[in-house]
């Protein structure tokens, strides 16, 4: 009895952390156009994923394995937010069922009860970055002039600024007439030491995520493969020290047919076959002469700004929001250092990070929301608290953002006024009357420990009972 007992005692301890995690599977729209993404996401809150099962395939969908999306929302140094998605491509129109399924995500099972999909025509002239289509596969000159399967390292660039975006691949280009002759051999070994070897140890490292290995059709040089994306990642040089790529090597199993076998019984003899990619060095160029050279982002971006309210009372709160928008290494960038005033009192920002993955390239945008209480009249343009300095390696110069809002303050400083943010209300009115004795911030965890054992003692009573009457 006392066996039974303890064995239910771990059951509810076991299920208590589980309990206590916020991790949700959430849809897109139940409504979108054939040219748009269905998307699935996984939503962690006050942690960050560490290990998740496949996304479920979708009948009437095609998954892609080459574009996600990573939401993070911080306030200071608190990670409340993580967002992962998972894009499908409509296959076709119509209505389309996406059964319940399962998922474990960081050990837990998390259910999902399906949704239902409407897919409609296409809609003209639509701008929306989630839903541009993948780039086609890219045409590329055979390593060999006789049409075999090859591993191949691809670099976008030759050459990089510091700082500067460079997509790297490992991909498997698998000929159509050995499809069934070759086998991947002693993958989940092979892998890690293959990443270890293209990872460089001077850069950002942005790795594009995906779940599984899937081929997709290319042509190199007009002959049919199929291609097997291993590792894609963007790199951004943090030194101009040359990212060197050794030759890469993956053994794979090849079927060759038995000189005995008949039509009766076919034979097959198995061989490792070795293939083997060619060194490449990547040479990094400092930038340009600059005061701020050397932590200066690089990139391609542009301003966006928001001012709640743009004339506002003395020791009235205002919302001032800024985020920067384009491609280069979004989750580098970090707040800007603003300068210490009298006249305005600003408080950390809380920083929304929003990251696209697709066309070979990391974009996306980082925003800043501050909270500013004036504390003297005066015209402020925000201008003079904050600018972004950066290098365009495109145009190859330097560029700098800067706002082009206005901030007027009015009323009268009164030295007697009590410091405030300009929340009035019954509520203050209580402060002369209310205690002041100070309360300890773990009363309630304690409380709520209390309770919860209180609970256990009275279920494991309960459950003695109803064992001792049987």
């Amino acid at each position: 009895m006392l066996k039974r007992i303890g064995l239910f005692l771990c059951l509810i301890g076991c299920l208590l952390p589980a309990y206590g995690q916020q991790i949700s599977i959430e849809f897109g729209p139940a409504t979108i156009p054939i040219e748009t993404y269905f998307t699935i996401s996984i939503r962690l809150k006050g942690t960050t994923l560490k290990q998740a099962s496949p996304f479920p395939e979708i009948e009437g969908f095609q998954k892609s394995n080459r574009f996600s999306k990573k939401t993070t929302l911080k306030s200071g140094n608190n990670l409340l937010e993580e967002i992962h998605t998972q894009n499908y491509a409509a296959l076709n129109e119509g209505t389309f069922v996406v059964k319940p399924f399962t998922m474990i995500i960081n050990g837990l099972a998390v259910k999902s009860p399906g949704t239902t999909v409407q897919v409609g025509p296409i809609i003209e002239d639509k701008e929306d970055i989630t839903a541009s289509p993948e780039a086609p596969p890219e045409a590329k000159a055979l390593p060999n002039k006789t049409p075999q399967s090859f591993l191949n390292l691809e670099t976008g660039k030759k050459q990089v600024y510091m700082g500067e975006g460079l997509h790297v691949a490992l991909y498997f280009y698998l000929l159509t007439s050995e499809n069934g002759q070759l086998e991947f051999y002693d993958f989940l070994q092979q892998l890690p030491a293959l990443f270890k070897q293209i990872k460089q140890p001077n850069v950002w490292e942005e790795v594009f995520e995906q779940t599984e290995i899937l081929p997709d059709t290319v042509q190199v040089s007009k002959v049919p493969y199929l291609r097997y994306k291993l590792y894609e990642a963007v790199y951004y040089p943090l030194n101009s020290q040359s990212l060197v790529f050794p030759a890469l090597s993956l053994k794979m199993v090849k079927y060759t047919r038995a000189k005995d076998a008949t039509f009766a019984t076919e034979k097959r003899l198995s061989e490792i076959k070795e293939y083997t990619t060619e060194p490449e060095t990547i040479m990094v160029k400092p930038l340009p002469p600059h005061p701020l050279r050397e932590s200066v982002p690089v990139g391609h971006y542009r301003l966006d700004e928001t001012l709640d309210r743009t004339q506002v009372t003395l020791n009235r709160a205002v919302n001032y929001s800024f985020a920067i928008i384009g491609a280069g290494n979004i989750s580098g960038l970090s707040a800007p250092t603003l300068p210490t005033l009298s006249s305005l009192e600003i408080y950390p920002p809380q920083v929304k990070e929003n990251l696209l993955r697709q066309q070979q390239r990391v974009s996306g945008s980082k925003r800043f929301q501050y909270s500013i209480v004036p504390k003297a009249p005066g015209t402020f343009p925000l201008n003079r608290l904050w600018q972004f300095i950066y290098f365009d390696p495109v145009r190859e110069r330097y560029d700098t953002l800067t706002s082009r809002l206005i901030l007027k303050v009015s009323g009268r400083v009164d030295k007697d006024a009590a410091i405030g943010t300009g929340v009035t209300g019954d509520f203050y009115k209580l402060i002369q009357t209310e205690d002041n004795t100070l309360v300890s911030l773990h009363k309630f965890e304690e409380l709520k420990l209390y309770t919860n054992l209180i609970v256990l003692l009275l279920l494991t009573i309960s459950v003695y009972l109803y064992l001792r009457k049987r």
